[in-house]
């Protein structure tokens, strides 16, 4: 059995700043303005710099993230998607969609995977449009079919994607460890010939 994503969550588009807008967004203190530069290609958030934006320009918060949204990429070449963590106080910009789940029938952790599998993204990107930027629409992505699976094989697919996830960080960690060391053992060697 599918269902559609606009049956099991409530699918809504980030904050635009335009004119004035844009230039009250950046302040000392707020909730930060979540961007798509702030998704990893793996489907993390990676929040290098923060940037803060005044929150009277969300007064309704509509547009403020709660802990186990999703956020996900609406333009580019990528349709990457992020789970919100517990600690994250931010808005998402207009290039995100915010994924609110809405029913006990589907597991965020789950829909996450289900989104950042390679088949889910290759047919959200077949759907994008636009000749520059390619732009999915809202229409596309809620009516995107879930698969309806018992909670239990849910919780298994989260926990194989959570794995893959973190062995790819690892892997990448490691690269770069094993390329500092080869780089300072190449700089020993040629200051130190003998």
């Amino acid at each position: 059995m599918q269902l559609l994503l606009d049956e099991i969550a409530d699918v809504r588009i980030g904050l635009t700043l335009r004119g004035a807008d844009a230039a009250k967004r950046t302040v000392k203190e707020g909730p930060h303005y979540l961007r798509i530069s702030d998704l990893s290609d793996g489907g993390r958030l990676q929040i290098s710099e923060t940037q803060p934006i005044d929150p009277a320009l969300d007064p309704d918060c509509h547009h403020r993230v709660k802990p186990g949204d999703i956020v996900l990429a609406n333009r580019g070449t990528r349709m990457t998607a992020a789970l919100i963590p517990e600690n994250l106080d931010a808005v998402a910009s207009s290039q995100l969609f915010v994924v609110r789940m809405n029913s006990p029938k589907i597991l965020p952790t789950f829909l996450l995977a289900f989104l950042n599998l390679n088949s889910t993204q290759e047919h959200l990107r077949s759907h994008a449009r636009g000749t520059y930027v390619q732009t999915l629409s809202i229409a596309i992505l809620r009516s995107l079919e879930v698969p309806l699976l018992p909670l239990e094989t849910q919780q298994k697919i989260a926990s194989l994607s959570e794995l893959a996830d973190e062995e790819r960080r690892l892997i990448a960690e490691l690269s770069q460890k094993r390329s500092q060391f080869l780089n300072q053992s190449i700089s020993r060697l040629l200051s130190n010939p003998s």
